[in-house]
């Protein structure tokens, strides 16, 4: 009996030693609608895949439609540094949640008018809603929505950007 606990604890010392503790958890983010963003009217709009990986296309919208998204990211076992939204241009207008909201989980060096959101604190996840308005006719105003991770390798980040048609209501 002594014999055979004493062979078990040896394959149990064996088992956990092999077990590197310092070691690094590098996942690379992921970023990603929740669902395809809703109008004002409740209607989906939907998103296609293009030729170019991490590109997609949005259905046509009109001049004056609103288009509520929720974006979620996943850092995995790392935490998210930040997010980023950057504009091709000014036919659209994000409008962003309360600045109260937005002021409890980023830092002051955030900007938000430029799209920069830098987290306070780590967090693994986020989630993020928005508005997008769309201003002015356009072939192709692209959208550009980034996270970044404390992960220590050169995959420490995701993206993917949204081209929209948008053309005048008739």
């Amino acid at each position: 009996m002594k014999t055979k606990n004493l062979i078990l604890l040896g394959i149990i010392v064996v088992a956990f030693s092999a077990c590197t503790l310092t070691g690094e958890s590098n996942y690379t983010p992921s970023i990603q609608l929740v669902k395809n963003p809703v109008n004002t009217k409740g209607d989906s709009v939907s998103i296609f895949y293009t030729d170019t990986i991490n590109i997609y296309r949005m259905d046509t919208i009109h001049v004056g439609d609103t288009l509520n998204f929720k974006v979620y990211m996943n850092a995995f076992a790392n935490n998210i540094k930040g997010y980023y939204m950057t504009q091709s241009d000014s036919t659209t207008k994000v409008l962003l949640p309360r600045k109260s909201a937005m002021d409890s989980l980023f830092s002051t060096n955030s900007n938000y008018n430029q799209g920069i959101f830098l987290l306070k604190k780590p967090l693994t996840t986020l989630y993020f809603p928005f508005q997008y308005v769309a201003k002015k006719t356009s072939t192709n105003t692209k959208l550009s929505l980034r996270v970044l991770s404390d992960a220590n390798f050169e995959f420490n980040q995701a993206s993917f950007i949204l081209i929209t048609p948008i053309v005048a209501r008739k």
